[in-house]
């Protein structure tokens, strides 16, 4: 080979910005290869030098470890380059098409993980209030060990849950009803939750058709985004009445509306001054006001989960009565 296309160690290290020590540890890795010069060394063995090409091998060997692959993983990625030539364009675009699906996952999970830390990961610490809402008495543990929601999957992937023995007449008599809020990022009819707004109404269809669903508050759009019942305009009610805790969950995390509910932050903001989610028991054929529900909102951010207002964690049996 012509030595005005190689490269000393020092000038490889240089070039790349690596240290020759460094050089030769992914030499002796096999990451990399140099050839022997003709020459007259001491042992007569020739100087050791690299390939111009070395510098793009190199390069994506240092990249690729920033973003977390292993020296095992690199070197066989590596192994689709040819040993024999210089790797032209073709061979390169073979290893970009090894690495784009890996990488486009692993992006995935950075946006993820830049977007969702500040709410449940699904890793079972309950260590924060929204964590009571998504992952109810750490349901993400069926999924297996590690932060579950975090590395892809959704509540909706929850195994189903065993069949439930018939309510008694004295539960019977009772129903669930529900408010959950949320505080709008931007206005109703803004772009940026358009796809929010667009979907309201195949998700309130979705609720209505769920097995124990009784009634939901709505205008005469459909849906209840028209209606206040805070002095913030931006604050969204959703009032629904369902005939037990059970039903109301399955639908929340088991249907095509938990894959809205991990995407929550990206239309509300953060609730720090009202729960988001409360509950309370009431008559099997009353229907609730938004007066009512506002009262136990405030019931449950002055005292806590009680028997007159809650959220999943903990809830608690319909009066005995």
């Amino acid at each position: 080979m012509d030595s005005d296309g190689l490269l000393t160690i020092g000038t490889l290290a240089a070039r790349t910005g690596v240290s020759v020590s460094a050089v030769r540890f992914y030499e002796r890795k096999g990451l990399i290869a140099s050839v022997r010069t003709e020459g007259a060394s001491a042992d007569g063995a020739g100087h050791r030098r690299f390939h111009r090409s070395t510098i793009r091998r190199l390069s994506v060997i240092i990249v690729c470890q920033r973003l977390g692959y292993s020296l095992r993983e690199i070197h066989d990625r590596l192994d689709v380059l040819p040993d024999d030539r210089i790797p032209d364009s073709a061979d390169w675009s073979r290893l970009s098409e090894d690495f784009r699906t890996e990488i486009d996952d692993r992006i995935e999970r950075l946006l993820s993980l830049r977007d969702h830390l500040d709410g449940c990961i699904g890793c079972g610490c309950v260590s924060l209030d929204v964590c009571m809402l998504y992952n109810p008495e750490d349901a993400a543990a069926d999924l297996g060990a590690g932060p579950r929601y975090l590395l892809g999957e959704t509540s909706a992937d929850l195994p189903e849950p065993a069949p439930q023995e018939a309510p008694t007449m004295t539960k019977q008599e009772w129903h669930l009803a529900q408010i959950n809020i949320g505080r709008l990022n931007h206005p109703v009819d803004d772009p940026r939750v358009a796809e929010f707004m667009e979907n309201l109404d195949p998700i309130n269809e979705l609720a209505e058709q769920s097995p124990g669903f009784v009634w939901r508050l709505q205008d005469d759009s459909g849906n209840a985004t028209a209606i206040r019942a805070f002095d913030d305009d931006t604050i969204l009610p959703n009032l629904t009445v369902w005939e037990s805790i059970e039903t109301l969950k399955d639908y929340v995390f088991k249907t095509d509306h938990a894959r809205f509910l991990r995407r929550r932050r990206e239309w509300f903001q953060p609730m720090e001054d009202l729960p988001v989610l409360t509950m309370w028991w009431i008559p099997a054929g009353h229907l609730p006001t938004l007066e009512e529900a506002r009262e136990r909102i405030d019931h449950l951010a002055v005292h806590g989960p009680t028997a007159h207002a809650f959220s999943f964690h903990p809830t608690f049996e319909p009066p005995a009565g």
